[in-house]
């Protein structure tokens, strides 16, 4: 028989503290790769779990995968909720991300004849894709943003 039974209560039986920090390493480069925020809980649990068997060197295999499994779950069910429950920090520069979002009160100019369906109006030189809220307006009347829908402004006329 070319391969060997591969016995992983054994192996574990014997392997040292740092096989499950360099799992955890390996698991915690894996989360920065992804962003999946899951791989995140595993990672720690695989260090708790070299911790313990630091901690306690006589640990069996089958104690170590158990202790695993209890911390990944313990982990993950943890930081769902702490994800989910914390808090948002206010942002230093809110709307970066939300270009449509800053030019909320601001006017502009109708480039299109607007009767109810989506145009284009001109705020500081820049072309956006709009809708009136009511009403119509005509090429190159005012137009004030009210709100923002994506990157689709909500105007009104002037």
């Amino acid at each position: 028989e070319l391969m060997a039974e591969f016995d992983l209560f054994a192996f574990l039986a014997e392997a040292s503290p740092w096989w499950w920090v360099a799992l955890a390493i390996a698991i915690g480069a894996m989360e920065m790769v992804t962003f999946t925020y899951f791989l995140i809980w595993l990672a720690l649990a695989a260090f708790g779990t070299g911790l313990g068997l630091w901690l306690f060197p006589g640990m069996s295999g089958v104690a170590q995968l158990t202790l695993f499994a209890v911390l990944a779950i313990a982990f993950t069910v943890a930081g769902r909720y702490w994800l989910a429950h914390r808090r948002a920090t206010p942002s230093d520069a809110p709307g970066l991300n939300r270009r449509s979002e800053r030019v909320i009160g601001r006017t502009g100019k109708a480039l299109d004849d607007f009767d109810g369906s989506e145009g284009a109006v001109l705020i500081d030189g820049v072309r956006w894709r709009a809708r009136l809220t009511a009403g119509q307006a005509k090429k190159n009347q005012k137009v004030s943003v009210i709100d923002a829908d994506g990157m689709t402004l909500i105007c009104e006329a002037v």
